[in-house]
Parts: structure tokens; sequence; C-alpha cells
């Protein structure tokens, strides 16, 4: 739940104040990634801007280059999954261990797998199954688990 303040305290306060003092016209930072289906849904709608940087910067460019799109996605995976990693190992001082990196790669086969169960359930009563589970897998499990190995790595309790 750390990671759910965290959101709002970052994307709705925090870009907003700056916004506002910058004058910066786009206020448009996240959707509703909460109702997301699939887990490709979320990664387009939880960061617009970066979303927008990778999609400008890397997707379309390697599409450009006629690569398969399911290429150009694990190129822009791998590109997100390393700065993922910087942003969170550089203050822990814990690049020796790439959880953040290694955590972004293990979406790229939860992208497929919930993308083929929406294509299945789509229009019958369990429609929104994608979306619980991703809260289960994501939001109940995932950043939980990564938060208590980056305690557990940073504070040393396995090494005492």
């Amino acid at each position: 739940y750390v990671w759910l303040a965290g959101f709002y305290v970052f994307f709705h306060v925090w870009m907003n104040l700056l916004a506002e003092l910058l004058r910066f016209g786009d206020r448009l930072f996240y959707k509703a990634w909460w109702n997301a289906v699939t887990f490709e849904a979320y990664w387009r709608l939880w960061n617009l801007p970066v979303h927008h940087w990778i999609a400008r910067h890397v997707y379309f460019p390697a599409l450009r280059k006629r690569l398969s799109k399911a290429a150009v996605g694990f190129i822009a995976f791998t590109v997100s999954a390393v700065f993922h990693e910087l942003v969170i190992a550089l203050p822990l001082k814990s690049g020796h261990m790439p959880l953040a990196f290694l955590a972004m790669m293990a979406q790229v086969p939860l992208v497929a797998v919930s993308a083929a169960i929406n294509a299945r359930v789509a229009g019958t009563p369990f429609a929104q199954l994608g979306n619980y589970l991703f809260w289960i897998a994501f939001c109940f499990l995932g950043q939980p688990a990564a938060v208590l190995l980056y305690y557990v790595h940073c504070t040393g309790v396995l090494y005492q």
C-alpha cells in the first residue's frame, strides 16, 4: 500500500504542483490504470510521460526498422527495465542485485498471458477477470514482495 500512496503523492500531488509552478499545460500524467484488464494496458496507462518517451524514442523507431511488434515490445520493456533498475538501485546502492530489472522483465510473459486471458473472457460475465488478476499479481503480491526483498537486501537481515 506504500506504492499506492507513493503513486498518489508523486503523480497527483507533486507532478501537478510542478506543472502549476512551471505553467505546464498538459496535466495528463496517468489514466485509469486501476481498471486495466491486461498488463499491457496497465503499462500504457500508469505513467504517461514515460510511456510517451518510450514510444517516441524506442518503440516507433524500432518499428520503422521493420522489427516485429513482439521484438519491439521486448526492446521497450528492456529499456524500461534498465531505467527502473537505475532509479531504484542507485539510491539503495544495490546494483549487484537487479531485482527491479528482473521484475520488469518478468512482466513480458505476463503481458502475453493477460492478453490471452482477456481475449478469452471478453464479452462474458468474467470480463473483469484480467483486472482481478492484475490487482492480485501486481499490487497485492508483486509490489509488497519487491519492497520486502529490497528491505531484506538493504538492511542485511539475512546476513547477520
